[in-house]
């Protein structure tokens, strides 16, 4: 029963940190963004004057005097306050930027840099990602994409590849923006802060394409687990991630199979 619940735990941890990574991607990717600014919207409305009796002017005369005298003085005092301190209550605007406005910003960020700026070349196509899977390791007969152990679930390392609309933006991604997603996702699965430990985060080459390769590891439920990730930058995001419990060491198999990524 033991083995069962650290193969739930683990599993469920390994697709929390996929799904962190998703997020971060998923912000990048669209033909249209939308950014919020804290720009002051001035709005006015004219209307039409109209000659009033010297009844009228001397009723509203009154009328305004009598409601400024039963003003409050704190809204007085607070408007007068935000004034002095330039503080002004105003609505977000939100700007849109198109596809070919934000590949171009990507573009000049990722060679300012001194990034690879091959992902915003046209042109690119790629189908999928081929690597060779460690000895003793199966695909899941219940996950697709997924590969586990001959002796799973009493060993639940695995391995999970999944395929991401792309993300021009990918490389610009920091290790200080990973780790928050990352624990930011934690805390909505399990209820609490789980800290995330980035043992490495490196811009690397994956078969001529852009990729980040991070390695990091994290305790959920009182379970130590580790994880090296690969987010390989083409036309599509290509995430593979290999994930272990402290009680097995496939490290050193794990590296062997990521130097056989492919891209097709």
């Amino acid at each position: 029963m033991k083995s069962i619940q650290y193969h739930k735990r683990c599993r469920h941890s390994a697709a929390v940190l996929v799904a962190a990574v998703m997020v971060i991607f998923l912000a990048g990717c669209g033909q249209d963004e939308t950014m919020s600014t804290g720009a002051e919207v001035q709005t006015g409305e004219t209307s039409d004057t109209t000659d009033h009796s010297t009844t009228q002017e001397n009723s509203e005369s009154e009328d305004s005097a009598a409601t400024q005298e039963n003003a409050e003085p704190a809204d007085s005092e607070a408007v007068q306050e935000n004034t002095e301190s330039g503080q002004k209550n105003t609505p977000d605007v939100q700007i849109d930027i198109d596809n070919e406005t934000r590949q171009q910003l990507t573009a000049e960020l990722l060679e300012e840099n001194e990034m690879d700026a091959s992902v915003v070349e046209p042109g690119r196509s790629t189908a999928g990602c081929t690597f060779e899977l460690p000895e003793g390791f199966e695909e899941s007969q219940d996950v697709d994409d997924l590969y586990v152990t001959a002796r799973y679930p009493l060993d639940t390392s695995m391995i999970y590849y999944e395929v991401l609309d792309g993300d021009i933006s990918l490389q610009l991604m920091t290790e200080e923006q990973f780790r928050e997603q990352a624990e930011a996702d934690f805390h909505l699965q399990y209820g609490e802060d789980i800290k995330l430990e980035i043992d490495s985060f490196e811009n690397v080459k994956v078969d001529g394409y852009p990729a980040l390769r991070i390695m990091c590891h994290y305790e959920a439920d009182g379970i130590r687990i580790t994880q090296l990730e690969y987010l390989i930058n083409a036309d599509k995001t290509y995430v593979i991630t290999y994930s272990q419990t402290s009680d097995y060491d496939w490290m050193e198999e794990y590296e062997v199979s990521a130097a056989t990524i492919r891209v097709k």
